[in-house]
């Protein structure tokens, strides 16, 4: 079983968690932990998908795409069903 937790962040915080692991990524580098590296990548992509649906969410709705009930239902990942 995978647990899983639901946190609300703005597109500001999510900036700086990305800068965040941005930063990790290249200290993992500099000390080789492969290990550490690849969840911080794994990470930062997950968390720049996010930033990017966001933002074309937010453009739907500026352009008057809004769905029927008011909300966009955006598939984060294949494996978190």
């Amino acid at each position: 079983m995978v647990s899983t937790a639901t946190i609300k962040l703005t597109k500001a915080e999510i900036d700086r968690v990305v800068r965040s692991l941005v930063l990790s990524i290249k200290v993992s580098d500099v000390f080789e932990k492969t290990e550490e590296k690849s969840y911080f990548n794994t990470l930062k992509d997950d968390f720049v998908k996010i930033k990017r649906m966001l933002d074309e969410g937010e453009q739907e709705y500026r352009n008057g795409d809004i769905p029927e009930n008011g909300y966009h239902n955006v598939k984060v990942c294949e494996r978190c069903d």
